[in-house]
């Protein structure tokens, strides 16, 4: 089996499982979550910890079929860290009677 046909194998389009999103078959895990994860430089044991179902070698194909296949539109913004273990903390002072 070629590299292509693992990659086409590996991904599944339905508009039943989260409307459309490209899934790795047999699982609803979206194959641009773990592509970004891996690309972003998480360890491989940190995405197979997330990602209990996957192999090392699906992390690699989604890898290579997000590549291969970006999305469409306008990219998405972050909405966390790029390390998951930070915390930002941000005080907001509130003006309250009396003060300016």
């Amino acid at each position: 089996m070629s590299e292509r046909d693992d990659l086409s194998d590996l991904v599944v389009r339905d508009p039943e499982v989260l409307s459309g999103t490209p899934v790795i078959r047999g699982t609803r895990i979206p194959v641009y979550d773990v592509a970004a994860s891996a690309e972003a430089g998480l360890p491989l044991k940190r995405i197979l910890g997330a990602y209990p179902d996957l192999t090392a070698r699906d992390v690699d194909l989604a890898r290579r079929w997000a590549k291969a296949n970006p999305p469409m539109g306008r990219p998405k913004k972050a909405i966390s860290p790029a390390d998951p273990d930070t915390v930002v903390t941000t005080r907001v002072r509130r003006r309250g009677p009396g003060r300016k």
